[in-house]
């Protein structure tokens, strides 16, 4: 009797907390599976087991007693907190996640002394990826020739909505704009090239624009046309100065070396002259004293 009145109880559960709610989660990241239980009865001081499916296929196992836990993970990407019969949260973090997770999940509650288990929670996974920041090329434009703007962007799921602006406002027809959607090797994740054909003036301001709905995401990169190529030849210009100022310094310091060399090199020299000149000196003055000292030894003569 006790078994089915608690049976009840967590049917109850499920009317009040069972949704089908849908989570965002980015490639390579971490997502959690949020599962709340609202029902009245204390879940701690019963013998317990849950499982986390994908579809039908079980994820995450975990058997509680009232001391221990005793969790078998059948992916190891899984985590379910300790404490989620204490709590109520058994919430599940799903790791590293894949497009391959994109599904629905769901969680269900079974008493050990039960057949059944009783579904609990629902949730739908979406899976997409950041794109990386759009690159916009443009070609020189000539009068009467239709100038080609190319738009990259890459490593993103799913395909994004692109376009372009002309001037901050216009949109060009969609005649004069060719797509190319590929994916990257060995991977099923995005590499979108836009290609926009329109006669322009020089100084036409082009937009790219790349919008990731599931992430609520937009990447915007803009041409400036005549004024980014004013910027690219000053930006040259100042390294042409940096250049030669840096090719002065170090030819004044080369200089300035090879002058202070000269200078230790004729120090050196001097120093060895006056060297010698001392010793000469002194070995003249022996010679004088050894000659008196000769002339004092002979005998006087009488002349």
């Amino acid at each position: 009797m006790e078994n089915t009145y608690v049976g009840a109880l967590l049917l109850t559960s499920l009317i009040m907390s069972q949704a089908d709610e849908c989570i965002v989660g980015v490639i390579g990241e971490n997502v959690q599976l949020p599962c709340i239980y609202n029902g009245v009865k204390h879940l701690a001081s019963l013998l317990l087991s849950s499982e986390w499916k994908r579809d039908l296929e079980v994820k995450h196992t975990t058997n509680w007693t009232k001391q221990q836990e005793d969790t078998q993970n059948v992916s190891r990407s899984t985590t379910v907190s300790s404490s989620a019969p204490d709590s109520g949260d058994f919430t599940m973090v799903l790791r590293d996640i894949r497009l391959s997770d994109a599904q629905h999940y769901s969680f269900h509650l079974k008493l050990q002394v039960q057949e059944n288990s009783i579904l609990v929670c629902t949730v739908c996974l979406n899976v997409a990826g950041h794109f990386s920041h759009t690159t916009v090329l443009r070609e020189n434009i000539v009068n009467g020739v239709k100038t080609q703007l190319l738009c990259n962007t890459r490593g993103g799921f799913p395909a994004p909505n692109i376009y372009w602006i002309i001037n901050h406002t216009q949109r060009p027809p969609k005649t004069t704009i060719i797509t190319y959607v590929n994916t990257l090797p060995k991977s099923q994740l995005f590499n979108i090239t836009s290609v926009l054909s329109i006669n322009i003036s020089p100084d036409t301001v082009v937009a790219c624009v790349i919008e990731n709905y599931v992430l609520n995401e937009t990447l915007t990169t803009t041409n400036y046309g005549v004024n980014s190529n004013i910027e690219d030849g000053c930006l040259s210009k100042y390294l042409w100065m940096f250049s030669t100022v840096l090719c002065v310094v170090v030819f004044l310091l080369v200089a300035a070396s090879l002058c202070y060399q000269r200078k230790l090199d004729r120090d050196i020299k001097r120093r060895k002259h006056f060297s010698c000149g001392d010793y000469s000196r002194s070995e003249e003055t022996e010679l004088v004293v050894m000659d008196m000292k000769l002339w004092a030894s002979l005998p006087e003569t009488d002349v």
